[in-house]
């Protein structure tokens, strides 16, 4: 995941920050486990990050 830097903004710039994907919400999760599943899924970060994120939601 890669962060752009803007330019035709005019004076200064901006930075343009990828959106996450989106993940399908046709029916509610059914335990807390597979909420977490989901949110990572579609947070689009790095395996190292979800694991921490996975283990931090969980306890």
């Amino acid at each position: 995941m890669a962060i752009e830097l803007v330019t035709e903004l005019g004076v200064g710039g901006a930075l343009r920050v990828p959106r996450a994907r989106m993940v399908s919400l046709s029916a509610p999760p059914a335990t807390y486990a597979a909420a977490v599943e989901r949110y990572l899924t579609g947070a689009g970060i790095a395996k190292s990050s979800a694991r921490i994120y996975r283990i931090s939601l969980t306890t």
